[in-house]
């Protein structure tokens, strides 16, 4: 839970910088507040067993900070109970917050934090044999790329804390937790319509 207390931490932080007036980009300007939406790819444990979540997410943004929602899920993990193979469906959705620290520059820093419910089932053949509910939370910090002013591409890292299972057999929280990466795609409009006239695209600044 180390994890988490640091990144609120964190997270009460970004309140305290001011929005900038340019934004520099691949290819065109970016704004500060909007909304957006895109799909999520996370990478992970479970289980020891290497797998890949996909879902997605959106929300609306204020001046680089962002409230919103996501769902992610995977069936890629297996377990052995009573000598036979069941496959391990994972699956939770929730609110999703976070902040992108200077958005204004074309790499920056990006932290956000999810709170999902959900929950796991034990299959073989499309026949459920075991499932629980679960709770998730999990924070994440990583960089953000500015590709246009509607298209955006972040690469986090993260820790997924995992609580509440107790009626499976074998597995615990503990075979659902730990590190992940992540690749998250946004789309939107992210902000206000300044006039970039002054703007130099050659001298692009990598600013933390």
């Amino acid at each position: 839970m180390n994890q988490i207390y640091l990144f609120i931490c964190c997270l009460g932080l970004c309140f305290s910088l001011n929005a900038q007036d340019r934004t520099q980009t691949l290819f065109s300007e970016e704004n500060s507040y909007g909304g957006f939406g895109g799909p999520i790819i996370e990478f992970s444990k479970i289980n020891g067993t290497t797998v890949g979540d996909v879902g997605g997410g959106g929300g609306f943004v204020v001046n680089g900070f962002f409230l919103g929602g996501y769902g992610l899920g995977n069936d890629g993990a297996q377990v052995v109970i009573e000598n036979e193979t069941l496959d391990i469906h994972f699956k939770h959705g929730g609110f999703w917050l976070g902040y992108a620290f200077k958005q204004n520059k074309l790499v920056h820093p990006y932290t956000s934090f999810r709170i999902g419910w959900g929950e796991t089932e034990l299959k073989q053949n499309d026949e459920k044999f075991y499932e629980d509910n679960l709770l998730a939370l999990a924070p994440e910090i990583g960089l953000e790329l500015n590709i246009t002013n509607w298209f955006k591409i972040v690469a986090a890292a993260g820790y997924r804390s995992i609580s509440g299972i107790d009626n499976l057999p074998v597995l615990t929280n503990e075979e659902f937790s730990g590190m992940y990466g992540a690749l998250t795609f946004r789309f939107g409009g992210f902000g206000d319509y300044h006039s970039y006239n002054d703007r130099d695209d050659s001298n692009i600044e990598i600013d933390f």
